[in-house]
């Protein structure tokens, strides 16, 4: 199996991207999206963003890159987006999903956090 349970403590500098992605696999199995555009250089924007379906093989421990496309950057957008659907009990875990979010925009207020429930 993965050596990666379902807890996770946030760390210093990552917001949890692998334990998201190990979640959304064990919960409802679909990948996540991750869209992102950088600089090259501070003040020049970068020409393309590349879009990204990744999964994870959970019993092996090893990425599976299932689509990468890269597109102009017309927007001229920075930045990185990511996309996960994770199942769970809304209703008993809702409070620590938001506190967890709280605090996530506390140490880290130059993200745009975003969740939507369905």
């Amino acid at each position: 199996g993965s050596k990666y349970g379902v807890r996770q403590t946030r760390g210093k500098f990552g917001l949890g991207a692998k334990m998201a992605l190990i979640w959304s696999k064990k919960s409802t199995g679909v990948p996540i999206k991750i869209t992102t555009a950088h600089m090259k250089k501070p003040g020049t924007i970068g020409s393309h963003i590349s879009n990204c379906v990744l999964d994870i093989d959970i019993y092996k421990n090893a990425p599976k890159i299932i689509e990468h496309t890269k597109k102009i950057n017309n927007e001229k957008w920075v930045g990185t987006m990511f996309e996960v659907l994770i199942a769970g009990n809304w209703t008993t875990y809702k409070a620590r999903i938001v506190q967890y979010l709280q605090q996530l925009a506390i140490i880290t207020p130059y993200v745009q956090l975003e969740l939507t429930y369905q």
